[in-house]
């Protein structure tokens, strides 16, 4: 199979796996402990929150551990729990489920036909009771990057404070919590080569956002529960291996998907890359393909041995088109034949080249049997 659906998850890293191992063999004692021999767990976990800060341009006492980019999420959504909350329309369901279940308001803030979210568009969403922003810094659908730190820029001047879903761009784009002028930001290690299961959220000092858990106080008091020390070490790998190759292979994966394009536009001139005017992540495109139904098209392609998605993979099993792809303003018609195609480390130049020729048939076969 050829794997074109990394910005769904991405296989584990082996470097990845063997750390978590010998951390699972090696470093089983409770960080909590007492005793000298958890000394080796609580530097464990010292390690990898100094490994995150420093990647993020942050402090380590910053950084909370979480099972994921939805808990991040969530908890970081919780700050404006029963007030008004500006959001941009094209977040991540567990950003705009989780304002919808915890705010008495919510704004949505709609992007540009580019999938573009303005700086003066969330200004004009901005409230005298406003109690946070939220503004991804990659959309999961598109790849398109947002302008957060200028989103930043306005918003402390208010005094609100503007919490930032990284999850599909940390590992992936420097991500520095100081250029962004963010005050919270998500981020999840599947995206990354790294394991399920594992995220953090960093919160700014002096911002106080309510803990989702209670108990034994862990997390620096914002999440309680024994850590997952081998998740959190296997996150700090996958962190550590995306850092040192990022720019090479940005380069890379960018040259991939332009080759890709090039190639499906001269035998399918009718498609068309959303947010191509705009700044996006090096690996991840969305297609549209007018007139052949991205459900069929992705049935059509896994038979031939491609796997590609029509938006985001917790999304598949929402009845109608992509809420983002309805926001920057295509019709219900064209919303439903768009094709996320994202790829990643493994993948080659020929599986490219292999994609591209399936889709042609695809296409051709689609168009050509409808009734």
């Amino acid at each position: 199979m050829i794997y074109l659906d990394h910005a769904a998850t991405t296989p584990t890293d082996e470097r990845v796996l063997a750390a978590m191992a010998q951390c699972a063999r090696e470093t089983w004692r409770n960080p909590s402990a007492a005793y000298a021999s958890a000394g080796a767990a609580r530097r464990e976990l010292r390690e990898a929150r100094s490994a995150l800060a420093e990647m993020l341009n942050a402090a380590p006492q910053e950084i909370v551990f979480t099972s994921g980019g939805t808990e991040a999420n969530n908890q970081a959504l919780a700050l404006a729990r029963g007030g008004h909350a500006v959001v941009s329309a094209i977040e991540h369901a567990s950003v705009l489920n989780a304002a919808k279940a915890l705010c008495a308001e919510v704004t949505l803030v709609p992007p540009d036909g580019d999938g573009r979210v303005s700086p003066e568009a969330v200004a004009r969403a901005i409230r005298p009771d406003t109690r946070l922003v939220s503004v991804q810094l990659a959309n999961n659908e598109t790849g398109v990057l947002q302008p957060v730190a200028a989103i930043g820029e306005l918003t402390r001047a208010r005094r609100i404070p503007l919490h930032c879903d990284a999850v599909q761009a940390f590992g992936h784009i420097p991500v520095d919590v100081k250029a962004l002028k963010a005050d919270l930001l998500s981020l999840s290690g599947h995206k990354l080569y790294g394991p399920r299961g594992v995220g953090a959220l960093w919160v700014r000092q002096g911002v106080r956002v309510p803990p989702l858990m209670l108990g034994g106080g862990q997390e620096l008091g914002l999440r309680a529960g024994t850590e997952n020390l081998p998740a959190i070490c296997g996150l700090r790998v996958a962190a550590e291996l995306a850092r040192a190759d990022m720019a090479a292979e940005a380069t890379r994966q960018r040259a991939l998907l332009d080759g890709f394009m090039a190639d499906v536009r001269k035998s399918i001139p009718a498609c068309r890359l959303l947010g191509k005017d705009a700044p996006r992540l090096p690996g991840v495109a969305a297609i549209l393909m007018p007139g052949l139904p991205s459900e069929r098209a992705i049935a059509e392609l896994d038979l031939r041995g491609i796997e590609v998605s029509g938006g985001a993979a917790c999304a598949t099993r929402e009845k109608g088109p992509s809420h983002v792809y309805r926001a920057m303003g295509l019709g219900e018609a064209d919303a439903a034949c768009v094709l996320r195609v994202s790829v990643g480390r493994s993948t080659t130049a020929e599986a490219m080249r292999t994609a591209a020729a399936a889709m042609e048939a695809v296409y051709g076969e689609g168009l050509g049997n409808r009734d």
